[in-house]
């Protein structure tokens, strides 16, 4: 997205283009920020096998919330997104 963007600067045909990454990366953001550290966590060790449980105080996620995550539209469509700009996809 920030190559996009960067790129929009010289050339505004690419904006519409930075613009549409940038819902689907604020859309995926709002909806991952509500779970807090726990979703973040659980993301990071599901996609990249890092992240682990929170350490306490903080409690752990439930799996029926960690599942809702991870099937929401809207982390759906940044893991797609993510994983085609990368080449993984």
């Amino acid at each position: 997205m920030f190559d996009i963007s960067e790129k929009a600067k010289a050339d505004p045909s690419g904006l519409p283009e930075a613009q549409r990454l940038q819902g689907i990366v604020a859309r995926a953001d709002f909806t991952i920020a509500k779970t807090g550290i726990a979703g973040t966590k659980f993301l990071l060790e599901k996609l990249y096998g890092y992240g682990g449980a929170c350490r306490k105080p903080l409690p752990p996620i439930e799996p029926g919330v960690a599942t809702a995550l991870w099937e929401h539209p809207h982390t759906q469509e940044l893991v797609q997104i993510e994983r085609e700009l990368s080449g993984k996809a």
